[in-house]
């Protein structure tokens, strides 16, 4: 099967083909009027060269489209990596504070949009859904540990214990950069130039 790149670029190559024949035709029957064969055959060409010029449109739109959205999925990835490296979950001691939040809006975005389908996308779009949970579940959390940090009856062993949660060994963190770097990894390809 011929992938989308080359496709596009044949389907240009016959559309401007069939239009270069086109107008061949046509200057050979502007000075040759009275052979009326010329005159099916321009028209036909012209047609012919019209509908695959909105086929190369459309591919060359849908093309723009993913391009687009995958750049902005990149762009999110990367500010949620620098949210990631924040001092709040890379420091230590006992200290109530609120926790940046991660985003997802460009993951749905890319969900919604149609743009992600067919075959080769399958792996990406299923990568995407798991990144979008990981990351609803860390903001949830999140959320928890600071309504629980921000009561009254909070001690400072309980304290030292979400710190210990947040940044251990088998932490949810350790989980959702382990599958930030994956989904970067898998976009890497795809970067827009």
């Amino acid at each position: 099967m011929i992938d989308g790149p080359l496709r596009r670029t044949m389907i240009t190559v016959v559309t401007y083909g069939l239009l270069g024949v086109a107008f061949v035709l046509g200057v050979v029957w502007f000075f040759w009027p009275e052979n009326t064969r010329w005159e099916p055959a321009v028209n036909s060409l012209t047609l012919v060269a019209g509908l695959t010029g909105i086929f190369v449109d459309r591919l060359t739109r849908e093309a723009e489209r993913r391009r687009e959205v995958v750049a902005a999925v990149i762009d999110e990835l990367r500010e949620n990596e620098r949210v990631l490296s924040d001092e709040r979950f890379t420091g230590s001691g006992r200290r109530r504070q609120i926790y940046p939040r991660l985003v997802v809006s460009a993951v749905d975005v890319a969900l919604v949009s149609g743009v992600l389908v067919g075959h080769r996308d399958t792996d990406l779009v299923t990568q995407l859904h798991r990144w979008r949970d990981t990351v609803h579940e860390l903001n949830r959390r999140l959320d928890l540990t600071e309504f629980r940090t921000f009561s009254e009856s909070v001690t400072d062993e309980e304290l030292d214990g979400f710190q210990r949660a947040l940044q251990g060994e088998n932490s949810f963190l350790i989980t959702t950069r382990e599958r930030l770097t994956q989904l970067t990894a898998r976009l890497a390809p795809l970067r827009p130039v």
